[in-house]
């Protein structure tokens, strides 16, 4: 989920070079929305289905197949959506000028891109203690 929440600030963020129509922002909003909620309910199957079937189960692990699935078929739907929607060099080329000319925003963008890779790879406590828990 930390990936997602992170690629979706990153969207929201450079939008705002974009001249995009009302329907564009819908469809990004939609598609983002899609993914962070599929990966919560994929979440939920995982943990409910760990509590009810610890032990290796065909069928426990169809429910987390199909789970993930919804998740990487939203993700492929918002990759095509941003692909549509955002893929302009003329735009590419602003953004890089963008930071050019604002070293300290290139900065914090740096930093941020920093933050979040921590965020993203760098386990929190709560998460491994439940993994611990399992063995």
């Amino acid at each position: 989920m930390r990936f997602h929440l992170c690629a979706a600030f990153y969207v929201v963020l450079f939008m705002r070079f974009y001249e995009l129509t009302r329907a564009e922002k819908a469809a990004v909003y939609i598609v983002i929305g899609a993914v962070i909620s599929l990966e919560a309910v994929n979440t939920a199957v995982e943990a409910v289905v760990d509590l009810v079937s610890p032990e290796h189960n065909k069928l426990a692990g169809i429910a987390k197949d199909c789970a993930a699935a919804a998740v990487l078929a939203a993700a492929a739907a918002s990759v095509a959506v941003g692909y549509l929607v955002f893929w302009d060099t003329e735009v590419f080329g602003r953004i890089f000028d963008y930071f050019r000319d604002n070293i300290t925003m290139l900065v914090l963008f740096v930093l941020s891109l920093a933050v979040w890779f921590c965020l993203i790879f760098i386990p929190n406590g709560k998460r491994k203690d439940i993994q611990n828990d399992k063995h």
